[in-house]
């Protein structure tokens, strides 16, 4: 049995690219919140930088929460059970539906 080299299946350079880039992301967004602070704190019209651009801080901020909620409560532990399930389930509905068919005919 083969084993597989993390290094160059793939999977973990492509990982790794995204990673870096979502961290790189977030760097700058903390570049940006730090510079709204500073901004809305001096005389350059603290009220309209305020009043336009805090509700998408808050709206930001709830979907930070709800990823958080769904990362603690194991949502992201095994995200493939849910399409077997419903395949389990789609093919459990087609059995039951032919057994259905089945019995109209012989009836």
């Amino acid at each position: 049995m083969m084993k597989n080299n993390r290094l160059t299946d793939g999977k973990f350079i492509s990982v790794a690219i995204i990673a870096v880039t979502v961290a790189a992301a977030g760097v700058t967004f903390m570049f940006k919140l730090y510079e709204f602070v500073a901004a809305s704190t001096t005389g350059v019209l603290p009220g309209i930088v305020t009043a336009t651009v805090l509700p998408y801080f808050f709206i930001s901020g709830g979907f930070l929460l709800l990823a958080a909620w769904a990362w603690a409560g194991g949502h992201y532990k095994n995200i493939e059970a849910p399409k077997r399930d419903m395949l389990v389930q789609e093919a459990e509905y087609e059995r039951l539906e032919q057994m259905n068919q089945r019995s109209l005919f012989y009836e």
